[in-house]
Parts: structure tokens; C-alpha cells; sequence
């Protein structure tokens, strides 16, 4: 598929205002990942273009996070936009897809609507998932900003299995920040 993430994620930022939820910037960016990897693994293509980054607070889609990092640690209340290269013109970005993969998107994404952002980081963070992998380093560190491929989210994600609970264990994370 390899979809803009401004637009499924002004996607799922529209199912979550219908369903009365506010969606921060950190909470989007784990809700988009999860999603990703759920489409990666069952449909055997990616469903976003470009990749995730291995953030200090999870995976971060860089394009994504440019367009709503002005709302800090608020909830969003606009959407991202592109610019048409024909017209020159900004227009709200939304994936050009059918109906069946749109439906596909928010059934993915809508187990994570109630979850805090704490909680959702948590998540991102489990043992053996492709962002601890990735980050993890061989003094017991963490190595941030380098790229969860989708192989690894593909390889990783199939087994990276947890409870969804509520609320978070280690308490919520402030906004998400770029680690440079």
C-alpha cells in the first residue's frame, strides 16, 4: 500500500473525535504503529510509506510527527495537510483507498482509543518488541533515533504480544521529543 501516515493518520484522528476520544501526538504516533504492524503482518505489505523511528518514548513516523509536534502534549484539533503538486495548494491529507481497507485501518487502531499515552508507550516498549530490539544496546543502554525496518516489525510484531490494560505501570511520559 505504502500510504502517506498524514493521511491515515488524519484517519484515525477522525474515527477518535467521533468516538468523543482526544488523541495527543505521542498517543497517535504509537495508535499509527500499531496499526502499521498489524497491516504488515497480516496483509504482507506495508501499509505506510517511509518508516518508524525508535524514539526515546517508542516508534515516531517523522512525517507525522512534523505535522502535529505544535500541539506539544495537548490533543490535536486540525489535521495534517500535503500540498497538491498540480495546484500548489495545501488540501487535508486523506489516503486514497476503498472502503474495506479504510474499515480496516479504524478496527485496527480502535482497541488503542482508551488506552492512555503512558500505557500505549508501555506497549511500544515490550520485552522482545522490534523497538526494544532495535534500541537496545549491548552495555543494557538504549540507542536512539535509528529505523525500525519493516522486516523487523514484520519478524517481531507477529510474537509481540500483550495484555491491554488501562493504565499504565510507570506512570504517563511527557510529550514526545525529537532525541536530536
Amino acid at each position: 500500500m505504502d500510504l502517506d501516515p498524514r493521511g491515515v493518520a488524519n484517519l484515525i484522528l477522525d474515527e477518535a473525535d467521533n468516538r468523543g476520544r482526544k488523541i495527543t501526538n505521542l498517543a497517535l504516533q504509537k495508535i499509527l504503529y500499531f496499526v502499521h504492524g498489524r497491516f504488515l503482518v497480516e496483509e504482507e505489505t506495508p501499509l505506510l510509506a517511509g518508516s518508524f523511528e525508535a524514539w526515546q518514548y517508542g516508534p515516531v513516523s517523522i512525517s507525522v510527527y512534523d505535522s502535529f509536534k505544535k500541539f506539544g502534549s495537548s490533543p490535536i484539533n486540525s489535521r495534517a495537510t500535503q500540498r497538491d503538486i498540480f495546484t500548489k495548494r495545501e488540501e487535508i491529507a486523506y489516503p486514497s483507498v476503498d472502503d474495506a481497507i479504510k474499515q480496516k485501518i479504524l478496527d485496527h487502531a480502535a482497541p488503542f482509543f482508551n488506552l492512555s499515552p503512558g500505557r500505549l508507550v508501555e506497549l511500544s516498549h515490550a520485552k522482545n518488541s522490534p523497538w526494544e530490539l532495535i534500541t537496545r544496546g549491548p552495555d543494557g543502554g538504549r540507542t536512539f533515533g535509528l529505523r525500525i525496518t519493516n522486516q523487523s516489525i514484520k519478524d517481531n510484531f507477529r510474537h509481540h504480544k500483550v495484555s491491554i490494560e488501562n493504565s499504565p505501570r510507570s506512570g504517563e511520559p511527557h510529550e514526545e521529543s525529537s532525541p536530536y
